[in-house]
């Protein structure tokens, strides 16, 4: 009687040690001590390695510490001894999906979605998983749900906008994006993406209007800087356009096209010397199959200010960045002017006229004008 009583009283005293251990696991995760967690959960493991609130602790504690290996391995045993619990299931497709092994996050949701079909998160991250796959195709389906379950959830409209722009399905994409403002007149991103929708759809004056709808709420990024820069180009309103355009530039690694647009912008204002500086940061830092477009903006410049010799050579790179054979045309043009020896002319008029190009008129004017140029040769050489 007295060894039972002792046995009890040992048992009593463990469950009682083995309490306030995880009662102090509870308060240091709170605390975010996660190093002193992580000591104390493993000890309790030793202890009982089939307990689950050890090795949940674990599991998070080495997760908060960026040890997805040990988390990993935490939560995979909790799972074999409670194959269904729903909260180590959500921690491990976290670890997974922050992993980027998305295979693995897909498994775990998808075990998730079968216990809870009603849980529209489930259905979103599967979604996002397949769309970071570019898995397009896959990854609808999900958002859909999603977003039938919970259409106030920001990733999915995100999701579903992304998606049904990708598709060219610009009116459902407003509607929806029409939809979450109703929801949410504040959200900035929301009005953001309903710009972008309308950039992609070349409606430049909505463009401006959602932009000019949050001005002094948010500093633009670059990227929206040299959108509604672009936007404003396009609707002629040059001195706003150059300021943002200007803006996109602070620090921008890829100045490319904003470097291109503010070249336009000058252009269109007649300050050609500013348009021309501008064309020639774009060439300096194209990397683009449009320097073509940059080579030929300079070349008319300098065609009309009589500098043959530089639209010469612009006409001349344009032409080896492009299949355009209209650039044939407009070279011969220069050469016709600024060569004495109408041999140059003569073949870039003989490329166009060869080309496939359908201006019937150009093509009469080159082949006249090759004809005489020979003629004229010709005769000289008597």
């Amino acid at each position: 009687m007295r060894y039972i009583t002792s046995l009890i009283l040992v048992v009593l005293l463990g469950l009682s040690a083995n309490l306030l251990a995880q009662s102090k696991m509870d308060s240091l995760l709170l605390e975010g001590n996660y190093v002193e967690a992580l000591t104390i959960a493993n000890q309790c493991i030793q202890e009982d390695s089939t307990n689950l609130k050890c090795l949940e602790a674990a599991g998070i504690s080495a997760f908060r510490l960026g040890n997805f290996l040990i988390a990993k391995q935490s939560f995979l045993t909790a799972l074999t001894f409670q194959k269904d619990n729903q909260k180590i299931l959500k921690l491990l497709a976290n670890v997974y999906e922050l992993e980027e092994n998305i295979p693995k996050s897909v498994k775990y949701y998808n075990k998730l979605l079968k216990l809870d079909s009603t849980n529209s998160i489930f259905f979103r991250k599967l979604g996002q998983l397949y769309m970071k796959a570019d898995m397009y195709h896959d990854a609808f389906p999900y958002f859909a749900e999603a977003y039938k379950i919970n259409a106030n959830d920001f990733f999915t409209v995100k999701g579903m906008v992304e998606l049904l722009t990708s598709n060219k399905q610009y009116t459902l994409a407003d509607s929806i994006l029409t939809e979450a403002l109703l929801i949410d007149s504040t959200n900035i991103q929301f009005v953001l993406m309903s710009a972008r929708s309308k950039y992609i759809q070349k409606e430049y004056q909505s463009t401006v209007d959602r932009i000019e709808s949050i001005r002094g709420k948010i500093d633009l990024s670059n990227y929206y800087n040299k959108m509604v820069g672009f936007s404003y180009l396009q609707i002629d309103s040059l001195d706003k356009a150059i300021w943002h355009l200007s803006k996109s530039l602070v620090d921008e690694p890829r100045p490319e096209h904003a470097n291109y647009y503010l070249g336009i912008a000058y252009d269109k204002k007649n300050e050609k010397e500013l348009a021309l500086e501008y064309y020639a940061q774009a060439i300096d830092a194209g990397t683009s199959q449009d320097l073509d477009l940059y080579h030929h903006s300079m070349a008319k410049i300098h065609k009309e200010r009589n500098e043959l010799k530089q639209a010469v050579h612009h006409y001349t790179e344009a032409t080896k960045n492009s299949d355009d054979p209209l650039l044939f045309f407009l070279l011969a043009q220069v050469c016709d002017e600024y060569y004495k020896d109408k041999n140059i002319a003569i073949r870039y008029y003989k490329k166009y006229e060869n080309s496939n190009h359908e201006n019937t008129a150009y093509k009469q004017f080159a082949k006249e004008r090759r004809l005489y140029l020979k003629e004229i040769a010709h005769q000289m050489k008597k």
